[in-house]
C-alpha cells in the first residue's frame, strides 16, 4: 500500500515538473523516498516479529540413549543393547514469557518511536532546506533587480556624456558599478543552485526549483515563546525517551524472572537388556544457585533504567532551551524586519527619490546618486536578510512544537 501511495505521489509531483516544488510537495517527497525511513519501517517489522517469538513457550526436547553395545565380552555386538527413549520439557517459572513478551512490545515500541523522531528530524531538514532554498531564490532576485538598475545608470550616464553633459568618468563609474553588481548576482545564482541541490538531496533527485516569488510578509506580532513551550511534550524525541524507561522497567522484571530457576521433567521408556521388557522412567532437573542469583544481570537493568531516566529529563531540558532560543530569533528578526520595512526603508527611498531629481537638475553628482542606491540596496537585502532569519527560526521553532508547520505554511503562501 505505501508502496502505491509513493508511486502515486511520483507521477502527481512528476506531471507538475514544470512548477517550482511547493513547501508540502517537498515535505510529501521526502517522507515517502527517504532510505533511512524504509529502514525504520523495516527495523519496526523486525521488532513486531521477535514479539511474536517471546510469546512462546520453550520447546520439549527428545533425548535417545543407548547402553552396553558395540563393547567387549557379554557386550559385544548388540546382544546387551539397552534403549532409553525420553520427552523432556523445560518449565519457565517466575512469569518469564509474560516478560520477555513485554520487553520485546517495549523494543517494538521504541523502533516506532525511533521512525517518529527520524521523521520529524527529517522533515524539519526539508523544511529548512526549503526556507534556504526560498531565501537564496529571494537574494538572487533582488541582485538582479541591483543589476537591472545598474544598467540603467550606466545607459544614462552614456546618454549624458553623448549630449556633452557629463564626463567620461560618469560612464566609468557606472560601468565599474554594473560590474561589481553583476558579480555578485553570479555569486548568488551559484547559492541558489547549491540550496535547490541540497533541498533535492533529502530525496535523491537533482536540483530543483522551489517556489519563492514576493516577498515574506510577516504577521503583525510574532508568536509567542510560551505557544512553543506549552507544546513541547509532545515532541517525538521526549515519547522515544520515554519508551526507552518503559523498556527498562520490562528489562529489569524480566532479568529479577531469570533469577528463579527453571525446572525442567522428563518421561519416557527404557528398553531394558533381558528380553523384550521395557520400563518407564522419569526425571526432574533443578538448576542449583549456588554461584549467583542473576544480580549482575539485575544490577545492569536497574543502572540501564536510571541512565533512561536521566536522558529523559535531558532531552527535555535540551527540547525547552532550543524553544527559548528559536523563540527569541524568532522576536529578534521580526523586531528587525518590522522596524527596517515600517521606518528605514520608506526614508531611504524618500531620500534617494529626492536625490535623483536633484541630480537631474545638476544639483547631485553622480558618486552621490551611486552612494545612495548602494545604501538602499543594502537596505533592502538586510530587511531580506532579517525576513529570512525569521522564516528560519520560525522553522526551528515549529519542528520541536508542531512538525506539521502550519505558521511555515502560512508565511509562505502569503501572496
Amino acid at each position: 500500500m505505501k508502496t502505491l501511495f509513493s508511486i502515486l505521489l511520483l507521477a502527481t509531483l512528476v506531471s507538475a515538473a514544470a512548477a517550482p516544488l511547493t513547501f508540502d510537495e517537498a515535505l510529501a517527497l521526502a517522507s515517502a523516498q527517504h532510505p533511512r525511513l524504509l529502514a525504520l519501517d523495516a527495523h519496526t517489522a523486525a521488532a513486531e516479529a521477535r514479539v511474536e517469538q517471546a510469546g512462546y513457550r520453550p520447546n520439549p526436547t527428545l533425548n535417545v540413549t543407548l547402553e552396553n553395545f558395540a563393547g567387549t565380552g557379554a557386550t559385544r555386538g548388540a546382544e546387551a543393547l539397552e534403549g532409553t527413549v525420553e520427552i523432556a520439557q523445560l518449565i519457565e517459572r517466575g512469569d518469564k514469557r509474560a516478560r520477555r513478551t513485554a520487553v520485546a512490545g517495549q523494543d517494538r515500541t521504541i523502533a516506532a518511536a525511533e521512525a517518529a523522531v527520524l521523521r520529524a528530524d527529517l522533515l524539519g531538514a526539508t523544511a529548512r532546506a526549503y526556507v534556504a532554498a526560498g531565501a537564496a531564490t529571494r537574494r538572487a532576485a533582488l541582485a538582479d533587480e541591483f543589476v537591472a538598475l545598474a544598467r540603467t545608470t550606466l545607459a544614462e550616464a552614456e546618454a549624458r556624456h553623448a549630449a556633452g553633459d557629463a564626463s567620461a568618468t560618469e560612464p566609468a563609474r557606472a560601468r565599474a558599478f554594473l560590474i561589481t553588481a553583476q558579480a555578485e548576482a553570479v555569486r548568488l545564482a551559484a547559492a541558489v543552485q547549491l540550496a535547490q541541490a541540497t533541498l533535492a538531496a533529502q530525496w535523491g533527485e537533482a536540483a530543483t526549483e522551489v517556489a519563492a516569488n514576493g516577498a515574506l510578509h510577516l504577521p503583525e506580532v510574532p508568536p509567542a515563546a510560551v505557544a512553543w513551550l506549552a507544546r513541547i511534550e509532545a515532541h517525538p524525541r521526549l515519547a522515544l525517551a520515554q519508551a526507552h524507561i518503559a523498556g527498562g522497567r520490562a528489562t529489569l522484571d524480566l532479568e529479577r524472572a531469570n533469577a528463579t530457576s527453571d525446572v525442567s521433567v522428563s518421561g519416557g521408556l527404557r528398553h531394558l537388556r533381558n528380553g523384550s521388557d521395557t520400563a518407564l522412567v522419569a526425571g526432574v532437573s533443578l538448576p542449583l544457585p549456588v554461584r549467583h542469583r542473576n544480580q549482575g544481570a539485575i544490577r545492569a537493568a536497574r543502572q540501564s533504567l536510571a541512565g533512561a531516566e536521566f536522558e529523559a529529563a535531558a532531552t527535555a531540558r535540551e527540547l525547552r532551551s532550543e524553544a527559548i532560543a528559536a523563540a527569541g530569533e524568532l522576536a529578534a528578526a521580526h523586531h528587525a524586519a518590522v522596524q527596517l520595512r515600517r521606518d528605514a526603508l520608506p526614508a531611504l527611498a524618500s531620500a534617494t527619490a529626492l536625490l535623483h531629481r536633484a541630480y537631474a537638475a545638476g544639483q547631485a553628482t553622480q558618486t552621490e546618486i551611486l552612494d545612495a542606491e548602494r545604501t538602499h540596496h543594502a537596505l533592502r537585502r538586510d530587511l531580506l536578510d532579517q525576513e529570512i532569519a525569521y522564516a528560519s527560526a520560525l522553522v526551528r521553532a515549529e519542528a520541536l512544537a508542531d512538525p506539521t508547520f502550519p505558521l511555515t505554511r502560512l508565511l509562505l503562501a502569503t501572496p
